[in-house]
C-alpha cells in the first residue's frame, strides 16, 4: 500500500470522527428536556415557601447531555488532529 493512500485513509477517518462529533454537539445542543425541571417553591396550602431543587430526572438528563457533548468535542479534536497528521506527513513524504 503507497503512502498516498495511507493519507487519505488517515484524512478520510478524521473526516468520520469530525462528523461523529458534532452530530453529538449539534444532537445534544437542540435537544430539549421534556418533564418537570424544578421541584418545590411555594405551597398554598400549608404557606410555606422553599427554594426551588433541581428534580432528580432534569439532573440525570443534565449530566448525560454534558457528557455526550463532552464525548463530541473529543470526538472534533481527535478528527482534526488526525487531518492535521494527514497533512503534515503529505508535506513530508
Amino acid at each position: 500500500m503507497s503512502l498516498e493512500i495511507i493519507i487519505k485513509i488517515i484524512n478520510s477517518a478524521g473526516l468520520c470522527f469530525d462528523i461523529v462529533g458534532a452530530c453529538f454537539v449539534a444532537w445534544e445542543v437542540v435537544r430539549q428536556f421534556e418533564g418537570r425541571e424544578f421541584r418545590g417553591g411555594v405551597d398554598t396550602r400549608m404557606g410555606v415557601t422553599t427554594s426551588p431543587r433541581k428534580t432528580q430526572e432534569f439532573s440525570e438528563w443534565e449530566l448525560n447531555k454534558y457528557r455526550k457533548m463532552k464525548l463530541g468535542l473529543i470526538l472534533l479534536i481527535i478528527g482534526f488532529l488526525l487531518q492535521m497528521a494527514s497533512n503534515w506527513t503529505f508535506l513530508f513524504s
